[in-house]
């Protein structure tokens, strides 16, 4: 087997069992914060420390977002300065401010405030997206890799159970079988038959044109958009 994957690249979507609670180090898919934006300043007379909370993301194991409130010299609040997008969010977190003396809480869409969560693969963290039948199972594309097991076998969960599965070329899963596909600066598709830290082997899916690699060859992958020789490979 070549370099193995890095676990930051396994998932933690799935509960009860939680890659993050087996020690860490795991991708967990979901958004950051990208901004928090108020229309027109907002009555509050803040004085004194004020705090920033944001609610928790939602996949377990992601980091809440931390801000700074925004003050204008009328002491309303004008708006939240990103210190840490956090991670693990799948929807807007509401935020609370707070001064000492009083609290309140942000919804966005309500009141002239925007939360905006941050987009595109690079913006997520590295859990790979694949789709699984476990057993007699459904195919599902929501699931975390446990253990990689071989170049082309990950020991991987979905809500259908835990088993080892075998990544395969085919839209039509079989018992215990997987797929990750893989897409390159033409845009055209492919099935990942064997993937490392560094480098997938590509099986063309039909109805492309002007393929950049044939079947069988390997290629550099990452999660950002591909270019040049690198095919992108999405994240949860």
């Amino acid at each position: 087997m070549g370099r193995p994957l890095h676990k930051k690249y396994f998932g933690n979507t799935i509960t009860p069992f939680n890659n993050y609670a087996q020690g860490g180090n795991t991708g967990v898919g979901g958004e950051g914060v990208a901004s928090v934006t108020i229309a027109a300043p907002i009555t509050a007379d803040l004085t004194g420390t004020i705090t920033v909370t944001f609610s928790a993301p939602q996949i377990s194991g992601g980091i809440t977002a931390t801000g700074t409130a925004q003050v204008n010299g009328s002491n309303d609040l004008t708006g939240i300065l990103i210190t840490n997008a956090g991670s693990g969010y799948t929807s807007v977190p509401t935020f609370t401010v707070a001064d000492g003396n009083e609290t309140a809480t942000y919804t966005s869409g309500s009141g002239g405030v925007t939360v905006a969560l941050t987009s595109g693969a690079s913006a997520r963290q590295n859990a790979i997206k694949f789709e699984a039948q476990i057993g007699s199972g459904t195919e599902v594309t929501t699931g975390d890799i446990i253990k990689q097991v071989g170049n082309h076998r990950f020991r991987v969960r979905t809500s259908d159970g835990t088993e080892t599965c075998k990544l395969v070329a085919s839209a039509n899963l079989g018992v215990n079988e997987m797929s990750i596909t893989a897409t390159d600066s033409a845009t055209n598709t492919y099935f990942v038959t064997k993937i490392t830290a560094r480098r997938v082997q590509l099986t063309q899916i039909a109805g492309g044109s002007n393929y950049v690699y044939a079947t069988g060859e390997s290629a550099p992958w990452k999660f950002d958009a591909a270019a040049g020789i690198y095919v992108q490979i999405e994240n949860q």
